[in-house]
């Protein structure tokens, strides 16, 4: 029985292995992320803004939908007060480790 030679590994890819095709897409980076979770809060707050002063001005804008719009606003500001909190406990963590 004829034994073949090894191939060399360097040389394959996992990616193309497991049926990925193309070159990998380019993931953002974490200050790229964190800074459009910002912008998004952002608009939230200023759309429940825009939409709370078209309800006091007497324009038609419907009761339901500007308590959607500060409900919808106050959760992603939560939302993001919670990572925030998160991310110090992290940084804090890290500064305690002893090297």
């Amino acid at each position: 029985m004829a034994i073949g030679g090894i191939k060399s590994l360097g040389s394959i890819d996992p990616r193309l292995a497991y049926g990925a095709t193309g070159t990998p897409s380019v993931q953002p980076s974490f200050a790229s992320q964190l800074q459009n979770a910002l912008n998004q809060v952002q608009n939230l707050q200023d759309r429940r803004e825009t939409m709370v002063d078209e309800m006091v001005a007497g324009k038609a804008t419907e009761v339901h939908d500007v308590m959607i719009a500060a409900k919808e606003s106050q959760l992603a500001f939560e939302l993001l007060l919670e990572i925030r909190n998160k991310l110090l406990e992290s940084y804090q963590e890290i500064m305690r480790l002893q090297v």
